[in-house]
């Protein structure tokens, strides 16, 4: 019997088992009576038998893998079994699957192993297939670990499950947590771009994360954009102050706890543009103090022009701050001054507010020397750059989402293994391709086998490397293929 025969044979007698369980006689008995249970009844018993079938044909499958190399000549010359029926219990997307498998020892490699477990590299530790575990990665990027072990749970095995189901939420935040721990992020590769533009814009600022074990003080997370320009999307104009959509066109996003965000940001530039093709990089932010040396390091050509501005919007909330709603009529003539360089028609203004509120003195003091030590950024921002910098929208949306908008705390290591899982998202990475790749390199140059004791030659080697399981028993027809 080949594996198609006998996983419809198994299908088929769950289907009637569970046909039989349902008791549909009974609804007759007194009658045809028109109740919504019966459809409830009649689809979830479609979804066990759905289930049942894909966890038998997944057990089929690993009971022809582990059949065909206890077969094998391979096996039989240098492997002996230890443990003839060792138990191994999986969570897959499609549901628990309980397989057996055997243990063997290689006389040859003098080594033990599971044969099934490294074929296919199924985690040693973890009760759930690496489909599971990327997916688990893949929500964790802008949800919660509680959020991302519900929403997982929700996609394994059955589809059609009610509240009293012990099986409903099978993973918790804590095993959420552990999972993307262990994923071995890599960092972003970067590929040379056929088009360099002439100018390049970088937007930087900081963000604040809740800390666990720091001391009591917060982590810094710093954070740049990259862009070359910006495109509009739309335009709508709902209100009379509505702006037109926009789009930050070859955008890549950068954040880091660790204090190299300069260094990413630089690498990226050198490795994926022409950097003799570039004339001028505009950098724009807060001008705290770390910002505003950020742009040393960046002259990758003398003829390189470097120009730093202020962001628009720590701009116009200082002006707020000094004028308040109250003296919000200020707002333009203070605008006015600034724009036409006149220092001391603002600090004029300025002593004025300060009659009318002698009790925010100290407030309109701070907000006047922050315009007054960042002068020459704000005349930049109103006379050489004509992108307005979003820096503050790309904090919010990145990082604030996912890492302040609840109550919570964050280790050092768990804060910058999650920042690398955002940065995937926000660079439109693929993370579940990502995560096989990961898998998959890190057994690349894994061989389970020596096979240098055989003939080369002969053809019951000559089949593909993950076909080799078979061994000669293909060509002896000793292992039926569906």
């Amino acid at each position: 019997m080949n594996i198609l025969s006998k996983i419809i044979e198994s299908v088929t007698n769950n289907f009637h088992q569970t046909i039989s369980d349902y008791h549909l006689q009974e609804l007759f008995n007194q009658g045809a009576v028109n109740c919504f249970n019966h459809y409830i009844n009649m689809v979830e018993c479609i979804d066990q038998v759905s289930t049942n079938f894909s966890t038998s044909m997944y057990i089929e499958f690993i009971n022809k893998i582990e059949e065909a190399f206890f077969n094998s000549s391979y096996r039989k010359k240098f492997c002996e079994v230890i443990n003839y029926n060792n138990t191994r219990n999986l969570w897959t997307l499609f549901g628990n699957v309980v397989f057996k498998r055997r243990y063997y020892y290689d006389k040859h490699k003098k080594r033990k192993f599971y044969f099934v477990d490294e074929i296919l590299m199924l985690p040693k530790s973890l009760r759930f297939d690496p489909f599971v575990c990327a997916k688990v990665c893949e929500v964790s990027s802008h949800e919660s670990y509680a959020k991302a072990g519900r929403t997982v749970s929700e996609l394994i095995g059955r589809r059609l499950k009610f509240y009293d189901d012990p099986d409903r939420y099978i993973i918790n935040r804590a095993t959420a947590r552990n999972i993307v721990l262990r994923f071995k992020i890599p960092t972003i590769p970067y590929t040379l771009k056929q088009e360099t533009p002439k100018k390049l814009y970088l937007m930087i600022d900081e963000h604040y994360v809740p800390s666990q074990f720091n001391g009591g003080t917060d982590f810094m997370v710093k954070a740049a954009v990259v862009f070359d320009n910006v495109v509009s999307v739309y335009k709508y104009k709902k209100k009379k102050d509505s702006k037109n959509r926009l789009r930050l066109t070859g955008k890549q996003v950068f954040a880091s706890i660790d204090g190299d965000l300069q260094k990413q940001v630089m690498d990226y530039i050198y490795y994926t543009y022409d950097t003799d093709i570039i004339e001028e990089i505009v950098f724009m932010g807060d001008c705290h103090p770390w910002v505003k040396t950020f742009h040393h390091g960046f002259k990758f050509h003398p003829k390189l022009k470097i120009t730093v501005s202020i962001d628009g919007y720590h701009y116009a909330q200082a002006l707020e701050h000094i004028c308040t709603t109250k003296y919000n009529h200020f707002l333009e003539p203070l605008r006015e001054v600034i724009k036409n360089n006149d220092k001391q028609g603002f600090i004029n203004i300025c002593n004025v507010l300060k009659d009318y509120s002698p009790h925010r003195i100290d407030k309109i003091e701070e907000q006047q020397n922050y315009i007054l030590n960042n002068w020459q950024y704000i005349q930049t921002y109103y006379h050489k750059v004509f992108v307005n910098c979003s820096m503050e929208a790309q904090v919010s949306h990145v990082f604030a989402d996912i890492f302040t908008s609840r109550p919570r705390a964050y280790s050092k290591h768990g804060l910058r293994q999650l920042l690398k899982l955002r940065l995937l998202k926000a660079n439109n990475i693929d993370i579940q391709k990502t995560y096989f790749q990961v898998l998959n390199k890190e057994y690349e140059h894994k061989n389970i086998l020596d096979l240098s004791s055989f003939d080369k030659g002969s053809s019951s080697y000559s089949v593909p490397y993950w076909l080799k399981i078979r061994l000669d028993n293909i060509s002896n027809n000793k292992v039926q293929l569906c």
